[in-house]
């Protein structure tokens, strides 16, 4: 039996795909479905992890349904502390979840604007994000939003709308990404793009917005008791296995990850598509990266000169200002 750890489970179906994503996923008509849950749960019995924390990603896993999700659940070992499913507006299924042993979800709002939900090619509109999130509140407390900011066209003004309406929802967890322009998709070709001192403002905006939440990530607000298990473990270094099409498993000092061809996966027997040993130096590199991100932030002799602004001690430890935390790639970047 495997020590406990987190257990992630890459769904890779979704609707449609976004034109900013570019995760491992199909466009699904549910043909596949049946397959991946077989695959799946026969490669869990067969690494019999007993799981501190499970998480559904993707992809749209309540695509699925829940008689699938509780499949997959039932055979992981142990008794997962934090059970999350990641879930669209859209056609959204949460019949049953609970009942599954679901007890977190979250929810992809990403906008509230319909001009910027059709150019982010989302499915729903403003109204569907509203109703979808009353839904979801009717069946569960622990509820995670995620938005999306810096999206050319929004303005500082309507960022601030949405952050004070979803703000009234009061929901258990926010996250919140800055739009990214992956290799590979269509919106790598736009050039037309925010600029940061934007980007900066409306993540300044999202602090104080949210300031009663506790920021314990970079991109991360919860209520307190209310963070993501799961995550954490992944920034602390924890070990954790995946499951699913490009999914990643670390069990130090190892890494590997699956094969990111979705019909390979589930033709291959042994779906690992590379691995690596990382060195002292390079985990010690990793910490410093995801922890600095946190705020609990990191063992650190001296803050370099030049960087205090950006870097304060806090019980013993260094961690991120809030200057620094706008900046925190940059910041990271110079330290290692």
């Amino acid at each position: 039996m495997t020590p406990e750890v987190g257990v992630y489970i890459h769904v890779p179906f979704c609707r449609k795909r976004c034109p900013y994503c570019a995760f491992v996923l199909i466009e699904s008509d549910g043909s596949l479905h049946d397959r991946f849950v077989e695959k799946v749960c026969r490669e869990i019995r067969a690494a019999a992890p007993a799981a501190r924390t499970l998480y559904f990603g993707g992809g749209t896993p309540s695509m699925l349904g829940a008689a699938p999700i509780r499949r997959m659940i039932d055979a992981v070992g142990g008794r997962p502390e934090e059970i999350t499913v990641e879930c669209n507006p859209e056609g959204l299924q949460l019949d049953g979840l609970r009942d599954a042993g679901v007890t977190r979800i979250t929810l992809g709002i990403q906008a509230l604007d319909d001009a910027l939900l059709r150019f982010l090619g989302r499915e729903h509109d403003a109204e569907g994000a509203r109703r979808a999130y009353r839904e979801a509140s009717r069946e569960f407390d622990n509820i995670c939003v995620d938005l999306i900011f810096g999206v050319p066209g929004q303005s500082i003004e309507g960022w601030r709308r949405t952050l004070e309406e979803v703000r009234a929802w009061q929901p258990a967890h926010v996250s919140l990404y800055g739009l990214t322009y992956e290799k590979g998709t269509p919106f790598e070709k736009i050039r037309d793009r925010m600029p940061e001192e934007g980007e900066k403002a409306m993540y300044e905006a999202a602090m104080d917005a949210l300031a009663g939440y506790h920021h314990y990530e970079i991109s991360n607000w919860a209520r307190p008791g209310f963070e993501s298990r799961h995550n954490r473990a992944y920034w602390e270094g924890r070990p954790y296995l995946g499951f699913g099409p490009g999914a990643h498993s670390y069990e130090p000092p190892e890494r590997r990850w699956n094969v990111a061809n979705v019909r390979e996966y589930l033709e291959r027997g042994d779906v690992v598509a590379g691995r690596e040993t990382l060195t002292a130096e390079q985990e010690r590199i990793e910490r410093l990266l995801v922890g600095l991100r946190q705020d609990v932030g990191v063992e650190l002799a001296t803050i370099p000169a030049g960087l205090e602004p950006f870097l304060e001690r806090a019980g013993g430890r260094v961690r991120l200002t809030r200057a620094g935390k706008c900046v925190a790639d940059t910041v990271i970047a110079k330290l290692v």
